[in-house]
């Protein structure tokens, strides 16, 4: 047979034949395929809901921030009012004023505290009348008695630009708040309206206990304003613990009360260190001159933390006599009694500065003038 007559027939069988995949191939290619297709259907539906969560979150935005306006623009255009209403008096403004400050409780609550604290006299006595009259009083005694912590802490604040017979009561339930906080704030408040509110046991004991040496001034300083009595029996009772003495004396310090010297020179043999410093202290913020021989004393005491106060006392009051005594500080075991005490000279004028130069310069590398050297070189950088 010719060879074209054999391609021709291989060919033809070729086109005859019938090439298939066994069955056993099929299955993975169909599932491959609807797992794709179900992935690229998830894909969508993912996509989908980002794209309907942005377009969510943007319409919030938008609204948060279009709330946001419109609450700005109420507040400030309620203030101007009520600013105005305070120096006019006008009733037609009151009952706008009144009005708005119904329609916004907590909005009226912090406007109502902003403007107590711009405004004096009868315009504040006015300003009040309407406030209570709105509900403001009320609401914040509310809040006080069965609010969450911080609500509670702002209306013991508030509470202090509303002064009634509630007002009290409340207050006085509130210094037994479990928190610290509210309490205390709720025990300045009533000092601060004159309430015959005194250092009970209570409260002296959650002075006592409490970690921030801060809370306990900001309480105690205003109790000695109004109470400072109550202070004096406080500062006296060895029986109480040093931090509130000592807390309680620089409290009365600060209002110059008649005796004052005579109450810290009394402390003066305390066995108590913290009582002493708090007595070097005092006196170098008294500045009588009665104090100097406790001052002069001091500088020698036995506990290095006294004798660092003592040497501030010196510095502050310019007790230029008590020079050789720092001097001799210089050479202190204790590092901060060395520095005290060359501050103090640097704080002498003149002769100090003169007598620090000259240890720099006698002394050298030793621990009196590398002192000596250290306080001038922070002199001339704070200068």
């Amino acid at each position: 047979m010719p060879r074209a007559s054999r391609d021709d027939e291989a060919r033809g069988s070729l086109r005859r034949r019938k090439v298939s995949v066994p069955r056993s191939n099929r299955r993975p290619f169909r599932a491959n395929a609807v797992f794709l297709t179900l992935i690229w259907e998830i894909s969508l539906g993912l996509a989908a809901l980002s794209l309907a969560t942005m377009t969510i979150l943007i319409a919030l935005r938008l609204r948060s921030v279009s709330r946001l306006r419109g609450e700005t623009e109420r507040r400030e255009a309620l203030l101007a009012e009520m600013l105005e209403w305070t120096e006019t008096g006008y009733a037609s403004q009151a009952s706008a004023i009144k009005k708005a400050l119904l329609q916004d409780p907590r909005l009226a609550t912090d406007l109502i505290i902003e403007v107590f604290e711009i405004v004096r006299g009868e315009s504040q006595q006015r300003l009040a009348s309407l406030a209570e009259s709105a509900g403001i009083g009320d609401r914040l005694r509310r809040d006080l008695a069965k609010g969450p912590f911080r609500s509670r802490l702002a209306a013991a604040e508030g509470l202090a630009w509303f002064p009634s017979a509630a007002t009290v009561d409340t207050l006085k339930k509130a210094v037994l708040d479990a928190h610290d906080d509210v309490s205390f704030t709720a025990a300045t408040t009533l000092s601060t309206l004159g309430s015959d509110l005194i250092f009970d046991e209570v409260l002296i004991a959650r002075l006592a206990r409490v970690n921030s040496s801060r809370r306990i001034e900001l309480v105690l300083a205003q109790f000695a304003q109004t109470r400072p009595e109550a202070l004096l029996d406080l500062v006296v009772d060895a029986g109480r613990s040093d931090r509130l003495r000592t807390a309680g004396l620089d409290a009365l310090t600060q209002t110059g009360i008649e005796g004052l010297l005579e109450l810290i020179l009394s402390l003066e043999q305390s066995r108590s260190t913290d009582m002493r410093v708090a007595v070097a202290r005092n006196l170098g913020i008294l500045g009588h001159p009665d104090g100097h021989g406790t001052i002069a004393r001091y500088l020698s005491d036995d506990r290095w933390k006294v004798r660092c106060k003592a040497a501030e006392a010196v510095g502050r009051l310019g007790l230029i006599d008590l020079g050789p005594q720092l001097c001799d500080l210089l050479l202190d075991d204790n590092w901060w009694v060395r520095h005290r005490a060359g501050e103090a000279m640097a704080k002498l004028g003149d002769l100090g500065i003169s007598a620090l130069q000259e240890m720099v310069t006698l002394a050298g590398q030793t621990a009196l003038g590398q002192t000596a050297e250290h306080v001038l070189a922070e002199r001339r950088r704070s200068a």
